[in-house]
């Protein structure tokens, strides 16, 4: 009965000194954590923009790993008045395309598109295509620089084909002349599908 008595009374004590110990303030704290946030080329981003087929005025730089757009890849000083320039098939863009996008994350995120320009192209009808489509050939949606813009409701490992068309006055769009630029930022944004659609992972 007395060695009973005796370890009851240690639990005790102990008991008594983990409260105390528990309720005590700290001054000072170090915490280590490991974070991988490695930076890729394009192709190879959470948002993937890859190099598609339809020749070299689209490119992965191999300077910057960036994808690039450049009518004056080459000896060329840009995109012909009067003309229509078709980067990718938009009858096939699965088998031709200028570029395509993917969602390289394990969930899905909304990816938002858009264009501006440098500087006024002096009309208001689109000129500078990005026609979207998705893995069955199905039109998404078309970017332009007068403002159009496109959402895509991406699943994990989604991707989507896109075809640059450039109309300077061949096709439908109006006649620009020598003096204007179509140059700008083909720019997207991803947002958080679980998160609401606040664009909390990045631009």
């Amino acid at each position: 009965m007395a060695r009973m008595t005796r370890t009851v009374l240690v639990a005790g004590v102990i008991i008594v000194a983990a409260m105390s110990v528990g309720a005590s303030a700290f001054t000072a704290a170090s915490v280590e954590r490991q974070a991988n946030a490695d930076v890729v080329a394009d192709e190879n981003g959470l948002l993937g923009l890859t190099d598609g087929n339809s020749g070299n005025l689209v490119y992965q730089d191999a300077g910057t790993d960036q994808l690039v757009i450049d009518f004056e890849n080459g000896t060329a000083l840009g995109a012909n008045t009067d003309a229509l320039f078709e980067l990718g098939d938009p009858a096939n863009p699965g088998a031709s395309q200028a570029f395509s996008v993917a969602n390289n994350d394990d969930e899905a995120h909304q990816i938002n598109a858009a264009y501006t320009l440098d500087a006024d192209d002096g009309n208001a009808v689109a000129n500078l295509e990005f026609r979207v489509y998705d893995n069955t050939g199905a039109l998404v949606g078309t970017v332009t620089e007068e403002g159009q813009t496109v959402s895509m409701d991406a699943a994990a490992a989604e991707s989507y084909d896109v075809v640059v068309v450039v109309d300077t006055g061949h096709g439908a769009a109006d006649t620009v002349t020598s003096t204007a630029d179509l140059s700008g930022t083909l720019a997207f944004t991803i947002d958080d599908v679980d998160e609401g659609g606040t664009a909390s992972d990045g631009s």
